[in-house]
């Protein structure tokens, strides 16, 4: 993925393949279920490649800038989107030293299955609310109910059709054989081995409060994804499916659950104050490394990047807007970095750039930068920083030096004519920048830059 970045270039050359047949109702699913997830521009993107006129010959990219006025770095982030949700595939093809791209168009999922994949249903649930969200599923499922005075007296395949027992048993190769060529339905996947999460220890709370820890079993994906999204512990996660649970019954209602922890959330966060963490004594001190930063490194190492960012604004006096709840989940969701490194990246925007809130553009410039370096812990994230800051303080140079001798107006020189370096040492910061822009304008002034 970092590399493609980089290959990804205006007249870099591309070709659409289509891996599945859309339908009416699969353009119907990606305006009304995946669009609020992904965007405009990725269903733009979507739609762009769709409609291609011959599509599976090579183009440049530079018309799908041009037809959806996107610059690459919005292109690329519309292209993360679709491939996170499993509506794309990308592969780079290089030969003679020149990359070229086939992107794989795939189907939205059914209505139902959508809403079964926990990951694009939570994620959905947290763009439009649960108001929006339970209308969409009244919209999407069937309704058409059979009345009491109805009889099924339908025919199955084998009361209309006469199949040969052994043609059944020994299946011909021809179907064995594209039964395993044929690859599954694509959608969006959690690694169980990414996330940390003690099922023993839950099982065991379950276990406490009464709860059938047989009836949950079966939505393991659906705990690692609440987990990984909002950074629900174990006894929290038991509290919610508790509450979540039909005690008479011992009937477990995953959509109930999704509202909860969501609900939960979202008045946490509206209500509670989150005190700065304090740091245990270190135990694996980052080398280098102030005791501040070693204590930012901790708390952003067990901190959800949601809890990160309102801990911040709460210290700040602020307050978290919807477009930043959108920004950190669209960065999780993208699976670039570890969350520690995600909370570093906020704080920087935050407090070190005292910005008042989080900037998308500014966030995917330093999330690609990040990515290109292979930024991949907090120490290193860290690093990083220092070198932006360092970066940032040095004065820009022109590559040709000037020959031309400078003379000093009389406010910078000393009474004997020397430069007044003395007194630049005791001005504030303010006032020395002042002095270096004046410096900068007198520079471009004799090489005739200035006007």
């Amino acid at each position: 993925m970092e590399d493609s970045w980089h290959q990804l270039q205006p007249k870099t050359g591309f070709l659409v393949r289509l891996a599945d047949r859309l339908t009416d109702q699969s353009w119907q699913t990606l305006t009304q279920l995946y669009q609020p997830i992904i965007g405009p521009s990725a269903t733009g993107l979507f739609s762009a490649l769709f409609w291609l006129p011959e599509r599976e010959s090579y183009h440049r990219h530079a018309i799908l800038l041009a037809e959806l006025s996107l610059d690459l770095a919005h292109l690329y982030a519309a292209r993360l989107r679709l491939e996170a949700t499993g509506l794309l595939t990308t592969r780079v093809k290089t030969e003679d030293d020149l990359s070229s791209f086939v992107y794989e168009l795939h189907a939205p999922l059914t209505p139902q299955a959508f809403f079964k994949d926990d990951l694009l249903s939570v994620q959905l649930l947290g763009v439009v609310g649960e108001e929006l969200y339970q209308a969409l599923v009244t919209a999407n499922t069937p309704v058409a109910k059979p009345s009491e005075n109805e009889q099924n007296i339908t025919k199955n395949f084998l009361d209309v059709f006469h199949v040969d027992g052994d043609e059944l048993r020994d299946i011909p190769a021809v179907i064995t054989h594209n039964r395993e060529t044929s690859s599954p339905a694509s959608g969006p996947n959690l690694s169980a081995d990414q996330v940390q999460f003690d099922f023993k220890l839950l099982g065991e709370l379950l276990e406490r409060s009464f709860v059938d820890t047989r009836a949950v079993s079966k939505y393991r994906q659906l705990l690692l994804t609440e987990h990984a999204t909002y950074g629900l512990d174990e006894p929290t996660m038991a509290r919610y499916i508790g509450e979540a649970t039909d005690l008479a019954t011992n009937v477990f209602n995953p959509e109930q659950f999704k509202r909860i922890v969501a609900q939960a959330f979202g008045l946490q966060h509206r209500q509670a104050s989150v005190a700065p963490a304090t740091p245990a004594p270190a135990a694996t001190d980052v080398k280098g490394a102030s005791s501040a930063e070693q204590a930012l490194i901790k708390v952003a190492a067990n901190t959800a990047p949601a809890a990160f960012l309102q801990g911040i604004k709460q210290n700040t006096g602020g307050f978290v807007t919807d477009g930043e709840q959108r920004i950190v989940r669209d960065l999780v969701s993208r699976q670039l970095f570890p969350e520690s490194v995600l909370n570093l990246m906020i704080y920087h925007v935050l407090v070190d750039e005292d910005r008042p809130t989080l900037n998308k553009n500014l966030l995917d410039t330093i999330a690609n930068d990040w990515s290109k370096a292979k930024i991949n812990t907090p120490q290193l994230a860290i690093q990083k920083i220092r070198e932006r800051q360092q970066a940032a303080t040095k004065p820009r140079r022109s590559r040709r030096q000037p020959t031309v001798k400078e003379t000093l107006p009389d406010w910078a020189k000393k009474p004997d004519g020397t430069a007044q370096a003395t007194t630049k040492a005791k001005l504030t910061t303010a006032q020395q920048k002042q002095l270096q822009q004046r410096i900068a304008r007198l520079e471009k002034r004799s090489k005739g830059k200035e006007d």
